[in-house]
């Protein structure tokens, strides 16, 4: 484990994070009568059953797991979304067809629909940011420095700089020709050039989005908007979504990435925002601007959901609160400042509640049709394809874009995910694993003959924790495919 970063914790067993109830003991605080005892569904008798002395997870008998663990109170709780099988991939692919399909609305000259102050799109893009951070921050507490690095840049790194090429190569020489008749002139050196477009866009953060001048005759951007002519103008969130990467290590390298100091760097978060939605024009310092707070807050809360999971049940009742919630912030103009843990948990419940499992687990074809449906969109724009009507442009454009982001996936993505955990580390981590089997399963039949309760070697958290018995396949554990980060 390198240095700053803590020991992942299992979090069924941490002391402080799960507390059993004993005869006699006070009730549980959450179940007592407070205000928000009425949300808390009752246990039932079958939340409570166990499974047979027989199953096994990793190799692991049931009884000694069992017998190593506190009692959960008898709640299910949001853990269940790192520990078992989730949608969190299907969710993702749906805010990227909601951002593909309502920019094409508004590429093509159409008006795109909103409820309240907000369009669909840019709930979407917080959807994106509210999930990254329950997933980002649980990969920065279980990996190593460097291999959480390593997973953070061949996730995104990768798929972006063929993005680029293919842009400044391919899809802008495109409309150059269809505009001109010819490539002549075509800037491949120079200002806002091709290759100035791949090396100066390379780390990720977007410092032009034209090329030449060009694309021309596009709905986008709108006059007196102030946006900035782009071919792919969907790239601009990707930079905020590395700063929150970022944000995450320097926590774990001081030690901060825990509950209650994520808590605090929330509150303080929020505080800045009400001060920058609330306060006078010019308050705060110009590089703290509302972009900032939106992800920051969004990010933060899934976070947030991640460190408290086993302590946050899953409940229908809560959802429906946050879903309540979550509506009613469409029509106050700084939704994030209410939004943000309702949307955090609304992910994480339906990531455990809709049985959409498989959905994008292995094929994740999300970061593809973020990134290329906006210039593939612009590019039939200056060809004139919107002029045939929405029944034409958007079908051939999702077409189109679908076919890229495929071909993203198998031949740069995944062969890029391929490369995240060095193979000879690997198999002599499944070797540990199966001699940390072996080693409780002896354990457990020493106990039967001397009445002594056997206990999980310390490295078994993995095995524990990760359920591969549900999600194995064609040889791949669950940290080789699980939401893909």
């Amino acid at each position: 484990m390198e240095s700053g970063i803590e020991t992942p914790r299992n979090p069924h067993t941490d002391s402080d994070s799960t507390r059993g109830t004993t005869p006699g003991a006070p009730a549980d605080p959450l179940h007592g009568p407070s205000g928000v005892a009425w949300l808390i569904p009752r246990p039932r008798r079958a939340d409570q059953a166990t499974a047979p002395a027989s199953t096994s997870v990793a190799g692991i008998p049931a009884t000694a797991i069992a017998a190593s663990q506190p009692a959960l109170a008898g709640r299910e709780t949001l853990a269940r979304v790192f520990t078992g099988p989730n949608c969190l991939s299907a969710q993702r692919l749906m805010f990227a067809w909601v951002v593909l399909l309502l920019h094409g609305l508004a590429l093509s000259g159409h008006h795109t629909p909103a409820l309240g102050k907000h369009e669909y799109d840019a709930v979407a893009l917080d959807g994106f940011f509210a999930i990254s951070g329950l997933l980002v921050t649980y990969s920065a507490r279980r990996l190593p420095l460097r291999r959480f690095v390593r997973h953070r840049a061949l996730r995104i790194l990768p798929g972006f700089w063929v993005c680029l090429v293919l842009v400044a190569f391919v899809i802008a020489p495109l409309g150059w020709l269809h505009v001109h008749h010819t490539l002549h002139g075509y800037p491949l050196t120079g200002q806002h050039s091709a290759l100035r477009y791949v090396t100066d866009n390379g780390l990720v953060r977007m410092r032009f989005y034209d090329i030449g001048g060009t694309p021309q005759g596009t709905f986008f951007p709108a006059p007196g908007s102030g946006m900035p002519l782009a071919w792919d103008g969907s790239m601009w969130s990707l930079w905020w979504e590395v700063q929150c990467y970022l944000g995450v290590l320097a926590l774990a390298l001081v030690g901060l990435l825990r509950r209650r100091p994520m808590l605090v760097i929330g509150a303080v978060t929020l505080g800045l925002a009400l001060v920058e939605a609330l306060g006078p024009a010019g308050i705060l310092p110009a590089h703290l601007s509302p972009d900032l707070f939106r992800f920051a807050l969004n990010f933060l809360a899934g976070s947030i959901v991640c460190l408290y999971a086993d302590r946050i049940p899953v409940s229908g009742r809560i959802a429906a609160v946050a879903g309540v919630v979550f509506v009613g912030s469409y029509f106050i103009r700084d939704m994030p400042l209410i939004s943000a843990l309702p949307l955090a948990y609304l992910c994480a419940y339906l990531g455990i509640r809709v049985p959409l499992y498989r959905l994008g687990t292995r094929r994740d074809l999300s970061y593809g049709l973020y990134i290329y449906g906006f210039p593939i969109q612009q590019l039939a724009t200056v060809y004139g394809l919107h002029r045939h009507g929405i029944v034409v442009y958007l079908p051939v454009t999702v077409a189109v874009t679908v076919v890229l982001a495929t071909a993203s996936w198998y031949l740069v993505e995944a062969p890029a995910l391929r490369h995240r955990s060095p193979r000879a580390r690997t198999r002599g981590t499944h070797a540990r694993h199966r001699a940390t089997a072996r080693s409780a399963g002896a354990s457990t039949a020493r106990s039967a003959t001397t009445g002594r309760v056997p206990s999980i070697p310390e490295q078994s958290h993995y095995a524990i924790s990760q359920t591969p018995s549900a999600t194995m396949t064609r040889g791949k554990t669950r940290d080789d495919y699980q939401n893909n980060e």
